[in-house]
């Protein structure tokens, strides 16, 4: 499925780009672009929204929290890995779309809230803000777009009463000017 609509958008792309919109008229040559888009977004959700629905079908553990999201790799050479982060008693998991029409989604990350730190908003990749999560030796960042209107819920499904603090405090650090 996803081969063929690569192949409409590439066609449709190829039209748009080359042929005169005099030859077959404004109206029809302006109709195909909300038809692109609605393509475009089709593409996308078949490529990589993974639902709380497919999480079920796989597995049978409660979460208290999930969000789409993309967890930005440590390595910094692969693509971003977009999926479904929940939040279980004991671990956060990311589930990935796959292929496979028996098993829509697989688990491909996880990490025990135990060995959690805390967790912050910050600029994650570029000026994209989203979750950092803390831990003992490294980092681990998700992007998503409403991170700072849902820290609080993270914060609660991880069964926090409130965010560790992590390190010094800034405010009270020395000042270049006190040097």
């Amino acid at each position: 499925m996803q081969i063929l609509i690569k192949l409409v958008l590439l066609a449709l792309t190829f039209f748009l780009v080359f042929v005169n919109p005099a030859y077959i008229g404004k109206a029809l040559y302006y109709s195909f672009f909300p038809v692109l888009f609605l393509l475009v977004g089709w593409l996308y959700r078949i490529s990589y929204l993974v639902g709380e629905k497919d999480i079920q079908r796989v597995t049978d553990e409660k979460f208290s929290y999930s969000l789409f999201c993309a967890m930005v790799p440590l390595d910094g050479q692969e693509d971003l890995k977009r999926g479904r982060l929940i939040v279980t008693e004991t671990h956060l998991k990311l589930f990935q779309r796959t292929k496979a029409k028996k098993e829509p989604c697989k688990m491909t990350w996880s990490l025990a809230i135990s060995q959690l730190e805390g967790v912050s908003v910050e600029a994650v990749l570029g000026n994209r803000k989203g979750f950092t999560f803390h831990l003992e030796s490294h980092n681990v960042s998700f992007v998503y777009r409403k991170a700072e209107q849902e820290k609080n819920l993270l914060i609660k499904a991880l069964g926090w009463q409130e965010e560790p603090n992590i390190g010094e405090d800034a405010s009270r650090a020395p000042s270049f000017k006190d040097l």
